[in-house]
């Protein structure tokens, strides 16, 4: 699948120009002349990497940019303004409105395009590292699942077989005492599920004495 770049310039010029280099790269390039149609076809089409100008009518680069990275579909997107203003602090006001980089007009084409190269490296790292977070998380969860309910499960399911004996032997003595039992180790199972339901900041610990899995503590306890 081709790598998306979506090019924001009311410079028609400029769009053309960008297009066409980027194109010889093999990048599908997207295209729009402002900030709100610029948004609009992000949300839309979920581009890669953003080239957008600083100066535009109806949304300039700044707000388009704050509403990209305010976006949770969107706010990794590498973003690269390109702008006329050339001192350190129009570049801080950028980055402080979420721009990833910026390249001052008149640009030079081989060196947007390095950067560009560089943006979608950055990019793909940072998919790889959420990748990661997330089959970590789902293996913590895992481990936390099966060590937490295996316990009470595992006394449940052996607290069964000792009545299913004490019934086909027509033995009754302490039968009331293996049903508690189920109960109370059910009501464990269900506590656990109510926990892992209601976490909002999980805390980790160890799933074995020095071990490097982690696993959710449902404990409460540090």
């Amino acid at each position: 699948m081709a790598i998306k770049i979506l090019v924001v310039d009311d410079d028609s010029y400029i769009r053309s120009f960008l297009k066409k280099r980027l194109t010889a790269y093999g990048f599908e390039i997207l295209l729009a002349d402002d900030g709100d149609t610029g948004l609009a076809m992000a949300r839309a089409e979920k581009p890669n990497l953003i080239v957008s100008d600083w100066n535009m009518p109806k949304m300039n680069g700044k707000e388009f940019c704050e509403h990209v990275k305010a976006d949770s579909e969107l706010k990794y997107t590498y973003f690269i303004l390109l702008t006329a203003r050339d001192t350190a602090e129009d570049k801080i006001e950028g980055m402080e409105h979420g721009a990833d980089d910026f390249m001052t007009k008149p640009f030079n084409d081989k060196e947007l395009i390095a950067r560009i190269k560089v943006g979608l490296r950055i990019t793909a790292l940072q998919y790889e590292l959420s990748k990661y977070q997330h089959d970590k998380a789902i293996m913590e969860l895992a481990v936390t699942i099966g060590h937490e309910i295996n316990n009470p499960l595992g006394i449940i399911m052996l607290t069964l077989q000792v009545l299913k004996k004490k019934l086909m032997t027509q033995r009754t003595e302490g039968m009331l005492q293996d049903i508690e039992t189920c109960l109370t180790n059910g009501d464990r199972v269900s506590e656990i599920v109510k926990n892992l339901c209601s976490l909002e900041d999980p805390q980790f610990k160890p799933y074995l004495k020095n071990s490097p899995i982690q696993m959710i503590d449902l404990t409460g306890k540090p």
